[in-house]
């Protein structure tokens, strides 16, 4: 089974190609010269079975979406709208915590265990504490 993981930032899109859980090829675009044209460059339509996107830039989401559609025929799942993150977000303004730091704290919570603080390195660093009962 291989799976393609897209994480869609303001600078980049990230695109992770997952056999099992065994990365085997990743790569990236530059989000501000996005285009069919160069996702076509990078990847062929037998490599797209099954794809997560996790953004947080939505008029990218969109045209990524449907150029993956169009390349593949499925639909690819969208973090947030078709998977839901099964962390407790406790900020003032929940909306402000992108999926992508939900992601981070997720997935770190499920490879070092809780509690545990996740930092990412992106466009801006950020922390998220993430307490035993799976919340930040």
């Amino acid at each position: 089974m291989t799976l393609t993981a897209i994480d869609i930032g303001n600078t980049s899109i990230t695109f992770g190609l997952f056999r099992s859980t065994s990365l085997i090829r990743s790569f990236n675009i530059q989000s501000s010269g996005y285009s069919l044209v160069k996702l076509k460059a990078k990847i062929s339509a037998k490599m797209l079975r099954d794809t997560v996107i996790c953004s947080v830039v939505p008029d990218l989401t969109r045209r990524l979406s449907r150029d993956l559609r169009a390349l593949s025929g499925k639909e690819p799942l969208v973090i947030g709208k078709d998977i839901k993150v099964p962390i407790r977000n406790l900020y003032r303004k929940p909306r402000q915590v992108g999926q992508d730091r939900l992601v981070n704290a997720y997935a770190a919570s499920n490879l070092y265990g809780v509690p545990l603080i996740a930092i990412d390195f992106g466009t801006a660093v950020t922390f998220d504490i993430i307490s035993s009962e799976l919340k930040t």
